[in-house]
């Protein structure tokens, strides 16, 4: 076991880095950016240790965002029958399952080599605020795939139609995007069948 354990802490490239935000100045001029390590290359790298079947999660919405509020997502992350627990935030629903899932994943180890790794700049060096608060940012971020954009603006249309807590329990069942292309198109499609449900 302690070899697996050191193998799920091993330092990742840098193209799977990035960073993000932990905290706005009082005044809002900076923020206080934190090393992270990209959410796919988090579950890349428990399917390369302990294999696809060896790890799940779970996930629990806390708390949907008000007026200028965030979304907070508990991740359960059980690896080989060892359970841990973290919270996440983020501006949108899938940057809070990210950084949920990065967070319960370093209890593990994954990416423990970056703590401490944090720096506070002006709020324009750093980019735009809402760009970086949805998760790794940088030139080596992946660019999101177009069936996640196309749930984005599923879920930004179910928002403005007050079905915000209805989708949001729906990509909670799916853990996020869903793992695999069939769970996206299930996704997808039942995030659909709400909106048209709201229409008629």
């Amino acid at each position: 076991m302690d070899e697996l354990w050191q193998m799920l802490g091993d330092p990742f490239p840098p193209e799977d880095l990035g960073w993000r935000v932990e905290a706005v100045s009082k005044d809002g001029k900076r923020v206080l950016l934190a090393r992270c390590v990209d959410a796919q290359a988090v579950m890349d790298r428990l399917d390369e240790v302990v294999g696809p079947q060896g790890w799940q999660d779970r996930y629990e919405l806390l708390q949907a965002p008000g007026a200028g509020g965030r979304y907070a997502v508990k991740c359960r992350l059980t690896i080989q029958g060892v359970s841990k627990e973290d919270v996440g935030e983020g501006e949108s629903l899938q940057a809070a399952f990210a950084d949920a899932l990065r967070q319960a994943a370093l209890k593990f180890g994954v990416g423990r080599f970056l703590a401490g790794e944090k720096r506070w700049v002006d709020q324009e060096l750093a980019g735009d605020p809402q760009t970086l608060s949805e998760g790794v940012q940088g030139p080596s971020s992946p660019e999101k795939l177009e069936p996640q954009v196309l749930i984005d603006r599923l879920l930004e249309r179910l928002k403005q139609a007050g079905l915000g807590k209805q989708a949001a329990q729906i990509v909670v069942k799916y853990g996020g995007y869903g793992r695999y292309p069939e769970e996206t198109r299930r996704l997808y499609g039942e995030l659909r069948a709400l909106l048209k449900g709201s229409a008629s």
